[in-house]
């Protein structure tokens, strides 16, 4: 059983702020390790209705979070795990 308040990710782990991301797998494979300029390392573990081909949506604490951090063109670095 998993707690109420916790989050299970597309790829089966806990959804983790300063380290989850979602990603569209078609462009960046579940599990790859990416580097987003400004941000740091996250992980490529989950999926969402609003994640669709060159966009990736950081997990942050709150919606006012995600609200204040808007949206951004960053770059970034993927190691993809083969």
């Amino acid at each position: 059983d998993v707690p109420e308040n916790v989050v299970i990710t597309y790829t089966g782990n806990k959804a983790t702020v300063g380290r989850t991301i979602a990603v569209d797998p078609q462009v960046i494979p579940y599990g790859s390790q990416v580097y987003i300029e400004g941000y740091g390392w996250y992980v490529a573990e989950d999926c969402g209705g609003a994640v669709d081909g060159n966009h990736i949506d950081m997990l942050v604490e709150t919606h006012e979070e995600a609200l204040a951090l808007g949206r951004d063109n960053e770059d970034v670095w993927i190691l993809i795990k083969k």
